[in-house]
C-alpha cells in the first residue's frame, strides 16, 4: 500500500531533480574536503546543513522542472 505506483509522477523532473542534488552534494563535499585540508577547519561544520541544502534543492528542483515539463506538452 505504501509502495504503490503513482502515475502522476513526472519521471523526467525526478531525474532532473537527483542529477541536481547528486551535484550539488558532491560539489558541497568536494570544496568542503579541500577547504579543510588547506585550513584545519570545514567551511560548513555541520553535516545537517548539507543534507537540508540538498532536501530542499531536490524539492525546489522537481517543482521547477515539472512547472517546466508542462509548459512544453
Amino acid at each position: 500500500m505504501f509502495f504503490k505506483k503513482n502515475p502522476k509522477i513526472n519521471e523526467k523532473s525526478i531525474n532532473v531533480a537527483f542529477q541536481s542534488t547528486f551535484i550539488f552534494w558532491g560539489v558541497t563535499l568536494l570544496i568542503n574536503g579541500l577547504v579543510e585540508m588547506a585550513q584545519d577547519k570545514p567551511l560548513i561544520s555541520n553535516s545537517f546543513v548539507i543534507l537540508f541544502v540538498g532536501l530542499a534543492i531536490f524539492f525546489l528542483t522537481e517543482q521547477i522542472a515539472n512547472h517546466f515539463n508542462k509548459t512544453t506538452k
